[in-house]
């Protein structure tokens, strides 16, 4: 992703959190991050092969799968 398509989401996702504040809907933002933290989970389980804990630092993910693997 170029700099500037960078910038432009950044952009737009201020907007859209600032859109959702203004008209009282800061579920779908919540709903939003819960998604994030869901997918997230998903991947660190799947980057560990399974030994992933909540527990764990996103630091102790990256040392996992870049030293453990």
């Amino acid at each position: 992703m170029s700099e500037e398509n960078g910038i432009d989401r950044e952009k737009f996702l201020e907007t859209l959190v600032s859109d959702c504040i203004i008209a009282h809907q800061e579920s779908i933002i919540v709903k939003l991050i819960v998604q994030l933290e869901k997918d997230y989970h998903e991947l660190a389980e799947l980057g560990t092969m399974g030994k992933y804990t909540l527990d764990w630092t996103h630091q102790q993910v990256l040392d996992y799968i870049t030293k453990e693997l």
